[in-house]
């Protein structure tokens, strides 16, 4: 049991104090902090690792604080599919968990991941009747339902090609930063999981990527890419967001 870096939590950070020392919602939120923070559990899983289980009961809530976790569902077939990547900071299994039901998707940790977790009766008697909270919960759903409808707008409407450039744009904008060369990153997914991610084959995966460092757009090698000409790639690139 370790204390819970609540400011890597998401909404949570708002009942951080502000830069002036102001904490705003501090009457109606700074106890419900401190039982989270005494409550919750913290734990640190590996790549592999399952949080959950496609058709088991939520037993809670689970806080991404660090790392990534993707959510896979069974098809017919008995194969497992890419939902969604889950990037830190989150909520994980919060739809089985207010709506009581089994998981829909298993959950599996893409790399060293720092994991919080609050079980099903700490989390009505500490946020039960705290509105402040419940109201940033419903906010966050509605912004999560929201970007679900953008990504099956961009599954409809953009091609492959376009969905891999999207890709490609977000993904140097997230992870260049921490890059010594601006617009170079790691692919952080295989091929097969990024066909998965973008709802295609790892193949179209592989011959759009090889189209556009024949295009001198981008340059490629392993997981290794740089993004050369991003005004081209932008230009035929989906305007809608792909699941984060």
């Amino acid at each position: 049991h370790s204390r819970v870096p609540v400011e890597s939590i998401p909404f949570l950070t708002l009942f951080l104090p502000t830069q002036n020392g102001e904490d705003p919602f501090h009457q109606a939120t700074g106890k419900s902090l401190r039982r989270f923070r005494e409550l919750a559990t913290t734990h640190t899983y590996n790549r592999g690792n399952i949080l959950f289980y496609q058709g088991n009961r939520p037993m809670g809530l689970y806080f991404i604080c660090s790392g990534r976790v993707k959510i896979t569902k069974e098809n017919c077939g008995g194969r497992s599919q890419i939902v969604r990547i889950v990037n830190a900071p989150n909520l994980l299994g919060d739809r089985a968990f207010f709506a009581k039901k089994p998981y829909a998707c298993t959950g599996e940790v893409m790399e060293e991941s720092r994991i919080c977790f609050l079980e099903v009766r700490h989390f009505w008697d500490i946020f039960g009747q705290d509105h402040e909270m419940l109201r940033l919960l419903i906010q966050s759903f509605a912004q999560k339902l929201g970007s679900a409808e953008e990504y099956m707008h961009c599954l409809t409407a953009c091609t492959v090609k376009a969905r891999i450039a999207r890709y490609l744009l977000a993904t140097s904008e997230k992870l260049s930063s921490s890059s010594a060369q601006k617009d170079e990153f790691i692919l952080q997914e295989s091929r097969t999981e990024l066909a998965q991610i973008i709802g295609t084959m790892p193949e179209v995966v592989s011959r759009s990527l090889a189209g556009f460092s024949s295009a001198g757009w981008i340059a490629i090698e392993d997981r290794r890419v740089h993004i050369k000409d991003k005004q081209h790639l932008s230009e035929v690139s989906c305007p809608h967001n792909l699941p984060d």
